[in-house]
């Protein structure tokens, strides 16, 4: 036997072409497998596919644009209400918005943000900006629900019975100021400052986006 065939012969016997064959079987199923439990698990300390995750951010984001919207075409109304406009229209119109628009998208905008922070690794007790959101979206769920929303109805009745309001400059800064809180959350959500909150042990969170 030569020196080429005696090499050979040594390969052949350090890797059986049996076993060669399993190992390039298995890689790419091994790859797969990994692969799939990676776009199951999602980021580090979620609790949610990345797919349900982008779903429950996607409806966040709409439910607190189009709060905004509704506030600002309130705000829209009653500065007109409070320069003379027609009241019997003006009035009616914002009470409508607020029943059919600002409560159902205050409360799904305050429960969709409360799952962002307690089912993905931002929770709501770990950033500041999470938390300060958290209570500014809170508290105009419930200034919308006691104050602004009832406040409307009692202007659109006032309006129908052909009666003057008493402070319809009341309703301006009611809706003016509901404008200036959801503005207020826009920009922690772009900006996320001040950081991580004095309880929370400093941790690598580069994977938080």
């Amino acid at each position: 036997m030569d020196r080429g065939q005696g090499a050979q012969a040594s390969h052949g016997r350090s890797r059986p072409p049996d076993a060669h064959r399993t190992a390039e079987a298995t890689k790419p199923s091994d790859a797969r497998g990994t692969a799939e439990a990676r776009r199951f698990r999602g980021r580090p300390g979620s609790l949610l596919s990345p797919l349900w995750r982008k779903a429950l951010r996607t409806l966040h984001v709409i439910s607190s644009v189009g709060l905004l919207g509704a506030d600002s075409a309130i705000l829209a109304l009653v500065i007109a209400g409070w320069r003379g406009a027609g009241p019997v229209i003006i009035y009616p119109a914002a009470h409508r918005l607020g029943l059919a628009l600002i409560i159902p998208l205050a409360l799904l905008s305050l429960t969709t943000g409360l799952a962002l922070g307690l089912l993905t690794p931002w929770r709501v007790l770990r950033h500041w900006w999470v938390l300060l959101k958290f209570l500014l979206t809170a508290a105009g769920t419930l200034l919308a629900l006691f104050v602004l929303v009832p406040t409307l109805d009692d202007a659109a009745t006032t309006a129908l019975a052909g009666r003057a309001l008493a402070d319809p400059f009341a309703l301006v800064k009611d809706s003016g100021g509901a404008c200036g809180v959801l503005i207020l959350t826009v920009v922690l959500s772009s900006y996320k400052p001040f950081g991580l909150l004095p309880w929370v042990p400093i941790r690598e969170t580069g994977h938080l986006t």
